[in-house]
């Protein structure tokens, strides 16, 4: 499959992947749902279920608002109404990483009023990053692991539970490559093929996207690597749920060079200890990488670490692309924005996204308007 064959593909599923996850199944695959970076998918891998992300849906609410308050996030929301509406019964259950207060009252709702077979709780300790909550953190892998084992009734035995962290850290040092080809080798790729190509795992075994990123980074021709004139900027939030934001830029004369996202850089960002136990190892990557806004973490740290991706992308400017109502996000803003512009003088623009009223032509407005800002028209 060529480069473009394989962009197309994947911008497909990234558009719409539930009639893609609906297959799933018939193919033999079991599905299981998992909401957030935090999840340790090599355990539900390696017990030889496929973890697939959900990340909302523009649509209507029917059925959520019984059980889920409107100042909740659209993800959740759109989420639970999917699943009460019996369109994600090909799932075989879903885990449910505790960071935000919404997350950790969906689980409840969700364990109540849904059937599916299985249902995971991952509990991770508020101070992430301190030497007193690594124990926690390693104990929640180890619950968390039995929980899978008592519902497949198969041991997880440390031999596949390794097997598979080899394999997702293979994914994460592809994914850290074409990543970087954005920065090193200018139009060689542009950032909604890139980011395009790493959601579609989200969707599949990770075998096959290890197959999907190595076929596409031997198929980009890095001797073409010229500046093509774009704004270069950096996106910052938790999810981008569609390509709308990054198919807006590139048609505003702007690319997006590097992110900040759950579903992006953040996704993938720090390897698992292959060196170590497979539990510890699990445990240590989550605690040591940039933590998600909803866990304590000093502030300093976020900063710091954003600043140097502005710095190493060469982002001109940092759009923080946030889910209306997440207040663990909202609360970091200004303080972020504030700093951006006192040390690097980068400019930022807010923009809040709401799945049941996604306006593209506002966002549009506010994102020329940004990019011209930027570009001194």
């Amino acid at each position: 499959m060529d480069v473009q064959a394989i962009i197309g593909e994947c911008l497909q599923l990234w558009r719409d992947p539930y009639p893609h996850l609906a297959r799933l199944r018939p193919a033999g695959e079991k599905p299981v749902a998992v909401f957030c970076s935090y999840t340790p998918e090599e355990i539900l891998h390696a017990a030889g279920l496929t973890p697939v992300r959900l990340m909302g849906a523009v649509r209507t609410i029917t059925y959520a608002d019984a059980h889920l308050q409107s100042y909740c996030c659209s993800l959740a929301r759109t989420d639970l109404d999917m699943a009460l509406a019996g369109e994600l019964d090909y799932l075989e259950g879903a885990v449910f990483v505790q960071t935000c207060d919404t997350m950790m009252r969906l689980s409840d709702i969700w364990r109540r009023n849904t059937e599916f077979p299985f249902h995971g709780d991952m509990v991770l300790p508020i101070r992430m990053g301190e030497e007193t909550s690594l124990p926690f953190l390693v104990e929640e892998v180890r619950r968390f692991r039995h929980s899978v084992e008592e519902f497949t009734g198969e041991t997880i035995w440390d031999d596949a539970l390794e097997e598979s962290i080899h394999i997702y850290n293979r994914n994460r040092r592809l994914a850290d490559r074409l990543y970087k080809l954005r920065a090193t080798h200018p139009g060689v790729i542009d950032g909604l093929s890139a980011t395009a190509c790493l959601a579609a795992g989200f969707w599949m075994r990770r075998e096959k996207h290890n197959e999907l990123l190595h076929e596409l980074l031997e198929g980009l021709d890095t001797g073409k690597s010229q500046a093509d004139g774009r704004t270069p900027l950096l996106v910052s939030g938790s999810v981008c749920t569609t390509p709308d934001l990054m198919e807006l830029l590139l048609e505003l004369g702007a690319d997006v060079v590097d992110d900040d996202l759950c579903s992006g850089h953040r996704y993938f960002d720090n390897y698992v200890d292959e060196a170590d136990s497979p539990e510890e190892a699990l445990a240590g990557r989550m605690w040591g990488r940039v933590n998600c806004p909803a866990k304590h973490q000093c502030i300093e740290d976020r900063v710091e670490h954003l600043l140097r991706q502005v710095q190493d992308s060469g982002a001109a400017g940092v759009v923080f692309y946030l889910q209306s109502f997440c207040e663990p996000h909202l609360f970091d803003v200004p303080y972020l924005r504030e700093r951006l512009q006192d040390e690097l003088e980068v400019p930022s623009l807010v923009l809040e996204s709401e799945l049941q009223s996604f306006s593209r032509g506002q966002m549009r407005t506010r994102l020329q308007a940004f990019i011209e800002t930027i570009s001194g028209i």
